[in-house]
């Protein structure tokens, strides 16, 4: 009987422990956009939060070939900036709902930053990011490469 509750206690420990593991830091990593087109790493910011940043890009770099520059940015200041190694997100990991927050996200592509536009969700080395900005809904999947 001790025995039983000793494995009980035991495989409950493991199991809780896998579940901690499989969540939140699964984001951590680099990922490959659908098209081929660009990677994105994922890093923990500590407590839940994550930071996104581009770490490579197909096409990253101008006609004159200088690094691709962030000119669509917002941000006048941040025009200058080249787009490889911009800040792209910011993720909260949402445990109850096994998924991650959108809580900031820029596209350079677009020039377009928003604020709590959606989540993203990681399966195995799947993640699928689903993003909505006014009448605009987006899919997109990442494979992890890294």
């Amino acid at each position: 009987m001790v025995m039983k509750k000793g494995l009980s206690l035991l495989f409950l420990l493991v199991c809780s422990a896998l579940a901690l593991y499989a969540g939140g830091d699964d984001i951590v990593g680099v990922w490959l956009d659908d098209e081929g087109n660009g990677k994105t790493e994922y890093v923990s910011a500590g407590d839940g939060v994550y930071k996104a940043k581009c770490v490579w890009l197909a096409k990253d770099k101008e006609k004159d070939g200088s690094p691709l520059k962030d000119k669509k940015n917002p941000d006048k200041s941040k025009r200058q900036q080249t787009v490889v190694g911009a800040d792209v997100m910011t993720v909260t990991y949402e445990p109850e709902k096994n998924r991650y927050k959108m809580d900031w996200a820029y596209d350079p592509s677009w020039g377009l930053a928003v604020k709590n536009s959606g989540y993203i969700t990681v399966k195995g080395d799947t993640m699928t990011i689903k993003a909505g900005w006014a009448f605009i809904k987006v899919t997109k999947r990442m494979t992890r490469c890294e």
